[in-house]
């Protein structure tokens, strides 16, 4: 993939899911900061999107690319790993998918999954609108 270092212009966090004991025994999670990187949004084509089975697959993810590192890898198999990104998203991300570019200066194409997101969620919620005009 042919790209610039100037396209990676939003920051981000690579966190690793651990463990904090309280004083009175209980455990509770703790998001450990392992590094920030540099990250660019990637956009997909209509024709890639729906040969990817796109329209679930892609609901509540991202896609972005950043500079390739072999921890990215290893987060896509391994769910105690997320990804947090910053306004206006500021949501945390698992590595859904990842194309990794081994190449000396590779960029990788990483899908972003919400955290606690559902990708089989339907809005049926209906809205009533009652007004008083007396």
């Amino acid at each position: 993939m042919k790209m610039t270092l100037s396209r990676l212009r939003y920051r981000a966090t690579l966190n690793k899911l651990g463990y904090e004991e309280l004083s009175n025994g209980n455990t509770v999670d703790v998001n450990t900061k392992l590094f920030d990187f540099y990250y660019g949004y990637y956009k997909q084509s209509l024709s890639q999107s729906v040969s990817s089975n796109a329209f679930d697959y892609l609901k509540d993810k991202v896609t972005i690319v950043v500079r390739h590192d072999d921890r990215f890898v290893t987060a896509m198999n391994d769910q105690n790993y997320t990804i947090t990104l910053p306004s206006p998203n500021a949501n945390t991300y698992n590595v859904a998918s990842i194309n990794p570019d081994y190449e000396l200066n590779g960029y990788d194409t990483i899908v972003l999954s919400l955290v606690g997101g559902s990708s089989n969620t339907t809005n049926n919620s209906s809205t009533t609108n009652t007004s008083n005009n007396d």
